[in-house]
């Protein structure tokens, strides 16, 4: 009759136990999607970040042009590794720490597309993962050109 207690008493612990872990293995399933979750709202608020100050530089420098080679020839003194085409656009190529660098090594794209219309000129910057084409950030910039002798408007 002892026999038959202890057989019991060790297959409600071993039961018990089966469960605890059973909970356990749950529990940390759920925390884990929870901290891989937050890992990539991090990274992609990381991108984000990086994405509009590089937005905003080039921006910058195109605000302070009088015309649309002023502009390009701006952005490419910052970024060397740029590609242009010669009219009013260009591609400015980023690794994944967002480092200027040339196009086979680029993971992010940032296009500037220029143009002027009367006395303004306009200007559409979009940052894009290089991969899917997805887009980052963008924005549309403008200001006023200057009559001046040089810049042929």
């Amino acid at each position: 009759m002892i026999r038959r207690n202890r057989a019991k008493s060790s297959s409600l612990f071993l039961l018990e136990l089966i469960l605890a872990i059973l909970f356990f293995s749950i529990a940390s399933a759920v925390c884990v999607q929870f901290f891989v979750k937050s890992h990539l709202l991090s990274r992609d608020a990381k991108a984000l970040n990086a994405a509009v100050t590089e937005v905003s530089n080039a921006a910058e420098l195109i605000d302070v042009s009088d015309s649309i080679p002023s502009a390009l020839e701006l952005l490419l003194n910052q970024y060397p590794d740029a590609r242009t085409d010669k009219t009013a656009s260009m591609s400015i190529y980023f690794d994944q720490d967002f480092q200027s660098c040339p196009k086979q090594d680029g993971v992010y794209v940032l296009t500037v597309d220029l143009r002027t219309k009367d006395q303004m000129l306009y200007g559409k910057l979009d940052m894009r993962k290089s991969d899917d084409n997805s887009s980052i950030y963008s924005l549309d910039i403008s200001h006023h050109l200057q009559r001046r002798a040089g810049n042929g408007i």
